[in-house]
């Protein structure tokens, strides 16, 4: 099943989970100056459940990508809180340098990017994640925030915490979204 947002930028995207599809639909509805809103407009106190599917990241240089909040709905994969983090610790090292680029294009072409991830566990299992993601000002009126709302596909197969471990993350699509500067343009 898809589901899809009411908003006129995401309209045309088929989500996998009705999440995802609120999340564009609450981000479209905050303020913006320059397409993209800032931090002190997102109340988390809307969000309820879903808050727990969120992953916030700040844009520190092109070599660190800092974890500001990672949901509990997350947590558990990533082994524990990894809260202040370098995101990019768990990217395959060949690819953080175009990891890091795709990430900064939602803050700096600002877009917003849908993400097929495949996540592979210390125990060697891969199961499905959908990640959308979208750009926001911090406290400075800086755009340099990137909030996420992801969903995994639920796995068949648990083991344990530490065999359930997230190990890395890989790239199944990436596609990104025109929230009115355009789509930037990005090689996979």
């Amino acid at each position: 099943m898809s589901f899809r947002s009411s908003s006129p930028p995401f309209r045309h995207i088929e989500f996998e989970h009705e999440q995802a599809a609120s999340f564009a639909d609450y981000w479209y509805s905050l303020p913006k100056r320059d397409l993209i809103p800032s931090r002190c407009a997102f109340d988390p106190c809307t969000q309820g459940p879903i808050l727990a599917t969120y992953i916030i990241q700040e844009l520190v240089s092109q070599e660190f990508i800092k974890l500001r909040l990672v949901g509990t709905k997350h947590r558990e994969g990533f082994g524990s809180d990894v809260t202040g983090r370098n995101y990019l610790d768990f990217v395959e090292p060949e690819r953080r340098p175009k990891a890091a680029r795709a990430i900064h294009l939602v803050c700096t072409h600002p877009c917003g990017m849908l993400v097929r991830l495949v996540a592979t566990t210390e125990a060697g299992l891969a199961y499905q994640n959908e990640t959308f993601a979208l750009p926001m000002r911090d406290n400075d009126g800086v755009a340099r925030l990137v909030y996420y709302q992801s969903n995994s596909v639920p796995r068949a197969e648990h083991r344990d915490a530490e065999s359930d471990k997230l190990r890395n993350v890989g790239v199944a699509r990436r596609t990104f979204i025109d929230i009115g500067a355009g789509v930037p343009a990005f090689e996979e």
